[in-house]
């Protein structure tokens, strides 16, 4: 049947009606019209696929990857860059209104590269070949290269293609200046030396077999020691620009607390602004990054502890930042932050529905000030954003 799309969801699936039953449609944009099939009936909503396009917006552009219709990883890669932004910014904004009963307009800071950007990424293994997740699926499909990373990766990630890896369950490549290749599964380690030129450090089933337990990524002034498993922000040269705004909203004061620290990024970026700054992880890896990276860049106003947020006591310090993984904070920490005291808490996310749900967890004590958007993943439709909470 030939429908128009009205608009965006949440989630980028254009919304559209059939028979007066709201119909969700991948990978369409608002005022084109096109050609379904219906593949899903439920009570309240039919989902569909695209047959074909009557009509298509001016805000499609071509599509740079050649795996884009199958693998997901730039499932936002056919809308026009400026016009991907004010999606963004609507959709977030949609769901403050709804979830969090907040009228904001925030303004987003774009990308410095749209392709190019990604310092890690993670793949699997099909036939002896590097493969990724199709989209929403467990099936493998092979791929050669990918847009979205720096060009070394592309670079090692045509070397492993001419290299037979069968037996490898999986491959995670990140880094900028070094690049650092973590392999889990299977192989002969001689073979992987041999092939090392491109690399900084090898890591076979948790132990290095090349170079060193760490690579190095700078940013600014700051370089940060990044080992295996330690989480960093993927896009390299947008993260001054997000941390620059976190030290803003920060301010200064005695004590920062530092929570969700992983590598000890956002703490170590903003310990000239405070007496003692104190970071907790519980990533071991993380923390074994942290305390590197204190020492690499003299440090001396700062520690970190290896434990669950949720088992703290209590928080003691002037200013609070939490970076929290896509499920946002838990019920413990919630109640820690409330009790807390703290005069701002800043909170970095990567989801809004997670955010707008602890905005509304957090209302009897603190109240929103700020809000920032980074597009910190071009040509998806992910996001993310920096909160700042005032205490009322």
């Amino acid at each position: 049947m030939i429908v128009k799309i009205d608009k965006l969801a949440h989630d980028f699936r254009g919304i559209t009606k059939v028979n007066d039953k709201v119909t969700f449609v991948s990978g369409v944009l608002p005022s084109e019209v096109v050609d379904i099939k219906v593949i899903k009936e439920k009570k309240n909503i039919n989902e569909a696929e695209v047959i074909s396009f009557d009509k298509k917006s001016e805000d499609r552009i071509e599509v740079k990857c050649p795996y884009s219709d199958r693998c997901g990883g730039c499932d936002a890669g056919y809308i026009r860059y400026d016009k991907l932004l004010e999606y963004k910014r609507e959709i977030f904004s949609d769901i403050m209104k709804r979830y969090a009963n907040l009228d904001i307009k925030p303004s987003i800071i774009r990308s410095d590269n749209i392709y190019g950007y990604r310092n890690k990424i993670t793949l699997k293994v099909l036939k002896g070949k590097l493969a990724f997740n199709k989209h929403d699926s467990n099936e493998l499909i092979n791929v050669l290269s990918c847009p979205l990373a720096n060009d070394k990766i592309n670079n090692v990630m045509k070397i492993l293609n001419s290299t037979n890896l069968s037996g490898v369950l999986e491959v995670t490549i990140k880094g900028t200046d070094e690049i650092m290749v973590v392999i889990k599964g299977n192989i002969d380690n001689n073979l992987l030396i041999t092939k090392s030129n491109s690399v900084s450090s090898i890591i076979l089933n948790g132990k290095v077999i090349y170079g060193n337990e760490y690579i190095r990524i700078k940013v600014n002034d700051i370089i940060y020691a990044i080992y295996p498993e330690s989480f960093f922000q993927v896009n390299t040269s947008m993260i001054s620009k997000l941390y620059d705004k976190i030290k803003e909203e920060a301010g200064t004061g005695k004590i920062l607390a530092d929570l969700y620290c992983g590598a000890g990024t956002i703490g170590i970026y903003l310990a000239d602004n405070f007496d003692y700054v104190y970071g907790i992880e519980v990533n071991s890896d993380a923390v074994k990054s942290a305390n590197l990276n204190k020492e690499i860049n003299g440090i001396d106003n700062i520690s970190f502890e290896c434990k669950k947020v949720s088992d703290m006591e209590l928080l003691n310090s002037d200013v609070i930042t939490v970076d929290p993984p896509r499920s946002g904070l838990d019920k413990k920490t919630i109640e820690l932050l409330s009790k807390s005291g703290a005069k701002k808490v800043i909170y970095v996310s990567c989801n809004p529905i997670t955010l707008a749900r602890d905005i509304n967890l957090l209302k009897d004590n603190y109240k929103v000030n700020n809000i920032t958007l980074f597009d910190m993943f071009p040509n998806t439709k992910h996001m993310e954003s920096v909160c700042t909470l005032n205490l009322l």
